[in-house]
């Protein structure tokens, strides 16, 4: 994971929507960020809180998603030290590591500066502590043991929780598996009252975020191509990775058995714990009530949420292929088991390499985010010239200037009255028309990022300085990006 984390982590220096915002959150004063956090972003307050400590290692776009790297390398050996207890196997575990360092979506979110990461290793750590948890429960141990596996398991959900509060949702993750495990009446009770104690401790973000909902109305609610792109963001991209993933993973399913007394029953019957009654969950159960909620109450439904869930594919599918390698190694007139237990895996992964590269390459591009920030602003930065102005086709793409603040040294913002640090963040409030107008007419070049000036736009400030550009300049450059336009207006 940390070759697929490194490699090609610069991307020429491009930031997309997500990415600006941290960066520009993070550079914020604490006190600034604290009116961010209490007005406009709670949800990732604490991820911002920690950039802003990294900041003292570097600001660069290729320096802030080193923690993310960082992070999804832990989440990988956490599947992989997960996949062992599970399992009792090396080579299960390493399939299971190497499918999640494989996935695309993995590599993308390891090379996002954005909590996802971070979240993704505090749900694989604490179901690990919940296993661990739940055999102290099993061998009888002493109280003060038990405690502080719970206590433990607890942590990592809040802090997992002030990451991303959508990583609660892990707890009904939780909640089944505990429930097939048929321990008794005590672990159960444990896990309730530790829950219960974990999502009051978050109940101040939820609060929060929940008065800031206006932040997630983009959100559409989710169809079947939702489904679909969840299902490659978990098992891979293009056709035939995720299918052959897919297929490990339902062999692991349908082989899997109970523990203990009840070993040869079917796993959801027989009680105990096995790698499909923890993976599974993990991998539906999350995904699955934030895609009803989402149906039946105000859309929240982003796939990244629930990333974590591909550690559930990661595991299912590591142990289907060793169960696979077994099944071939103990046939008659087979080689020798360590000759070949390994050999499916080994393919199954240089498949999922080779037949993902592409995509994994993609991944890696400057426009591989939704909007390229970085692209349009380095042209700017190179070619304004001192006295310039620039106007942004609508205030959205403000951003552009938030993440690259050098690469405007020569363009005046002709339209912002309040910084975005001081009043509405990611925006800044803007000059009415009235005050605007006079500004564009004293200027003889102006750069215009965002939407094209149309007089076709809805009516307001936009379409009336279209107005003046179109009837006052002539525009003199045009080049389009992901998610927007660069022109450039000079003077008649």
């Amino acid at each position: 994971m940390t070759a697929m984390g490194l490699w090609g982590l610069a991307r020429d220096s491009a930031m997309g929507n997500d990415e600006v915002v941290s960066r520009w959150a993070a550079l914020l004063s604490l006190r600034q960020l604290a009116h961010l956090v209490r007005h406009v972003d709670a949800v990732h307050g604490l991820y911002y809180l920690l950039l802003h400590g990294w900041m003292a290692v570097g600001t660069s776009p290729t320096a802030i998603r080193v923690p993310s790297v960082l992070g999804m390398v832990a989440a990988v050996a956490l599947v992989a030290i997960l996949a062992r207890r599970l399992t009792g196997s090396g080579w299960a575990a390493l399939f299971a590591g190497l499918i999640t360092a494989l996935t695309p979506s993995i590599s993308y979110y390891a090379q996002t500066a954005r909590s996802y990461a971070f979240v993704f290793a505090c749900v694989v750590a604490e179901t690990l502590v919940l296993l661990h948890a739940m055999q102290a429960e099993a061998d009888g141990a002493p109280r003060a043991q038990l405690r502080r596996r719970w206590l433990a398991y607890g942590a990592l959900v809040v802090l997992a929780g002030y990451l991303n509060e959508m990583s609660l949702l892990v707890l009904a993750a939780h909640l089944v598996t505990v429930l097939l495990a048929r321990q008794g009446r005590q672990t159960v009770k444990h896990w309730a009252v530790t829950s219960a104690v974990c999502v009051v401790l978050v109940a101040p973000l939820l609060a929060i975020s929940y008065r800031q909902d206006h932040a997630l109305s983009w959100v559409s609610r989710p169809g079947l191509r939702d489904v679909w792109i969840l299902y490659h963001d978990y098992f891979g991209a293009t056709i035939w990775a995720p299918v052959l993933l897919a297929v490990c993973a339902a062999v692991a399913v349908l082989a899997a058995r109970g523990s203990g007394a009840q070993a040869e029953a079917a796993w959801w019957r027989g009680g105990g714990v096995s790698v499909a009654s923890v993976a599974a969950p993990l991998l539906f159960v999350p995904a699955a009530l934030l895609l009803a909620e989402s149906l039946i109450g105000p859309p929240l439904y982003v796939d990244r949420y629930v990333l974590y869930g591909e550690a559930g594919a990661a595991l299912l599918a590591g142990a289907g292929i060793y169960r696979i390698g077994q099944w071939l190694a103990g046939r008659p007139g087979r080689l020798r088991r360590p000759a070949i237990v390994w050999i499916p895996g080994v393919a199954v992964c240089v498949l999922a390499l080779v037949l993902q590269f592409g995509a994994q390459q993609r991944t890696r591009q400057p426009g591989s985010r939704l909007y390229n920030f970085g692209g349009p602003a380095f042209l700017i930065g190179t070619h304004a010239r001192p006295g310039d102005g620039v106007l942004f086709f609508g205030d959205f793409y403000r951003k552009v200037e938030l993440g690259y603040p050098n690469e405007f040294r020569n363009a005046s913002d002709l339209a912002l009255a309040v910084s975005p640090a001081v009043a509405n963040p990611f925006k800044g409030i803007d000059k009415p028309f009235s005050a605007v107008a006079p500004l564009m007419l004293a200027h003889d070049r102006i750069w215009v990022l965002g939407r094209r000036p149309s007089v076709s736009l809805p009516a307001g400030p936009l379409r009336a300085e279209s107005a003046v550009l179109l009837h006052n300049f002539s525009m003199t450059f045009v080049r389009g990006y992901r998610g927007m336009w660069l022109t450039l207006w000079a003077r008649h």
